[in-house]
């Protein structure tokens, strides 16, 4: 179907999703209470969120960013191969001097959503978490490049690989995931569908909450929402992710079934020099990004929005060559959100109230349950 774009960039459709916006705003207030009683969590008592350091309250969070990455890799290449990294111990100093720096700058936790597939080393964490003294909750879960092993997997033997790192420990520690991610394409392929219903088994198991890599043009979310409640998953256990880079309807449709959403690839909306690795084309500007922001803020919908970077400190899942254009897109990192997105937003007309309750709150209500 054709689409007409008026003088600001939005399609028809994106206007009938702002429209939609106004529909079902006023009962925000209530879907927490709804996802809890679905949960069967009647009793108030907060559940300790697992970072890689320990168990903490909600409350202690602070300034969470939703989506991160301390290194993004394949699975096994930090134990066969670190000197690809400039070396374990260089690259560990690196990521505690920047992790001090965002700590400096505000930021309390980070979500550092690298999963088996993606080369988590969870000592690699733990040692960069106490270093840095930054709150890093670490993921379960599975990302887009399953191995034979993975892929031969059924849905019963993933949820409870799943449950195991969040209930046991990861990789023979004693740290456990904090969260479960999992992450599709465009289109969900097998393997991607038994990660989904996995997820949602693990999650309703354990009360932990899961987040997703769902690309957002492509409308993923409504196809990994239809799963998710096809498990019985309530709404609001659920972040989908990459929700920032998205026509506006698919936005309003999601949130406005309870989902929280993942505004967490903001430094890609900048001009990207020729080469950038992970540049999506056509993608959306910062400015629309912000303006779709304080549209959903408007409308009632800052409890339901979490912000991210989606930066890796490291990352080799594209040429060497490439990493520097990689780097130079986003200088500021981990702090592209407090440096640059939150001084856009406020210069929009989005209240500091808000931000607190992107930044803040919704964290904290999300894994709350």
């Amino acid at each position: 179907m054709m689409t007409t774009r008026g003088a600001h960039g939005l399609t028809r459709r994106d206007a009938l999703g702002r429209l939609t916006l106004g529909f079902g705003a006023a009962s925000i207030l209530n879907l927490d209470a709804v996802a809890q009683r679905r949960n069967g969590n009647t009793t108030g008592r907060r559940r300790p969120v697992q970072t890689v350091t320990g168990g903490i309250d909600p409350a202690r969070l602070g300034f969470t960013l939703s989506h991160e990455h301390i290194c993004a890799a394949s699975a096994g290449l930090w134990q066969a191969w670190p000197e690809l990294f400039g070396g374990r111990a260089a690259f560990i100093r690196t990521a505690v001097d920047q992790l001090r720096q965002a700590k400096d700058e505000g930021v309390d936790t980070i979500i550092d959503v690298t999963t088996v597939d993606l080369g988590r080393d969870i000592r690699l964490l733990g040692e960069v978490a106490r270093k840095s003294g930054m709150q890093i909750i670490a993921a379960t879960g599975h990302w887009l490049d399953p191995s034979r092993s993975m892929t031969a997997r059924t849905v019963e033997e993933l949820a409870e690989f799943f449950v195991r790192e969040i209930e046991r420990g990861i990789e023979g520690t004693d740290i456990r995931a904090g969260i479960i991610k999992v992450a599709t394409g465009g289109t969900i392929d097998p393997f991607a569908e038994k990660a989904l219903r996995a997820a949602a088994r693990a999650s309703k198991a354990t009360g932990v909450p899961i987040t997703t890599h769902a690309p957002g043009a492509d409308r993923a979310g409504d196809t990994q929402a239809a799963i998710f409640e096809s498990e019985g998953l309530a709404p609001a256990t659920v972040c989908i992710g990459h929700t920032d880079n998205s026509p506006a309807d698919y936005q309003a449709g999601l949130v406005t079934r309870g989902y929280y959403l993942g505004m967490d690839q903001l430094p890609r909306g900048g001009p990207a020099p020729p080469g950038t690795p992970l540049q999506a084309p056509n993608a959306l500007t910062w400015e629309q990004r912000y303006a779709q922001i304080k549209t959903l803020v408007d409308a009632g919908f800052a409890p339901r929005l979490m912000l991210g970077n989606d930066h890796s400190i490291a990352m080799s899942l594209q040429p060497t060559a490439a990493d520097r254009l990689r780097l130079a897109q986003n200088p500021d990192g981990v702090l592209f959100v407090s440096r640059k997105a939150l001084p856009a937003l406020r210069k929009a007309g989005v209240s500091e109230e808000a931000i607190r309750t992107m930044t803040v709150e919704a964290p904290r209500r999300f894994f709350e349950g």
